[in-house]
């Protein structure tokens, strides 16, 4: 009898050229995909809740896939420990309704972007470096997106997308400890888009863009009049609402 299995997954995204298949490059999805058919010895599509770029990380990504195997689903999660390399982890397994899909029955997808303001060897990878920051100033831009709807000039050029239309339901800028993170939920994202708001946030706070520019960025619809995209270096897919 088939099965449709739900997985919660970690990988670091550092050595990943984005998380689904393409026609070069390491991916999550083709490492996943590999795994998990010599598990079973079954040919395997792993269904994503979302793509995540090259250097992305993800610190809760939902997958979902059928198969006919005996092993109990909430055995998969440890099964997969020795087949998966060491930069993906399944951290759960459970059986899901047959017609349950991870990208469509997503209602919210969360992300964060680290940033700090000391140097640090051992966070390089996961945090971007950024002198000064004044929290409160970034969190003036707040209202603008989440009132804003189409997010044009903030797509990458390349994009294939046939609508322009994001419902972020929340935005802004937060202080743990020592960590300061940029954290966004909405139902959906364009290729790019958080990190050139982050790009967009940073501009601001250092000056080199007004509120108004920023409001004209949003108004133009043009990806040519948004900030350069920022390195992937501190973005993490964190949460997947269902």
């Amino acid at each position: 009898m088939v099965k449709n299995i739900k997985l919660d997954i970690q990988y670091d995204g550092t050595d990943f050229n984005g998380s689904q298949i393409q026609d070069s490059g390491r991916t999550v999805q083709g490492e996943l995909e590999k795994s998990l058919s010599n598990l079973t010895k079954e040919k395997i599509k792993a269904l994503f809740s979302g793509r995540t770029d090259s250097g992305v990380h993800a610190k809760h990504q939902v997958v979902n896939f059928k198969t006919e195997s005996t092993i109990p689903p909430e055995k998969f999660y440890l099964a997969l420990k020795s087949f998966l390399p060491n930069d993906i982890l399944v951290l759960s397994s459970e059986e899901v309704s047959i017609d349950f899909n991870s990208r469509f029955d997503a209602r919210n997808r969360e992300y964060r972007y680290f940033i700090s303001n000391r140097r640090d060897l051992f966070n390089r990878k996961y945090t971007l470096f950024v002198k000064d920051f004044d929290i409160d100033k970034a969190n003036e831009l707040n209202e603008l997106f989440i009132k804003n709807k189409n997010y044009r000039s903030f797509c990458s050029y390349k994009s294939s997308e046939k609508t322009f239309l994001c419902d972020i339901r929340d935005i802004g800028w937060k202080k743990s400890n020592d960590n300061i993170y940029f954290e966004v939920k909405a139902n959906r994202y364009l290729h790019n888009m958080i990190r050139i708001l982050v790009s967009t946030y940073l501009e601001y706070v250092t000056d080199r863009l007004s509120y108004d520019d920023v409001k004209r960025i949003i108004n133009a619809k043009d990806r040519k009049f948004a900030p350069q995209t920022i390195s992937p270096i501190g973005l993490f897919l964190w949460k997947i609402e269902y």
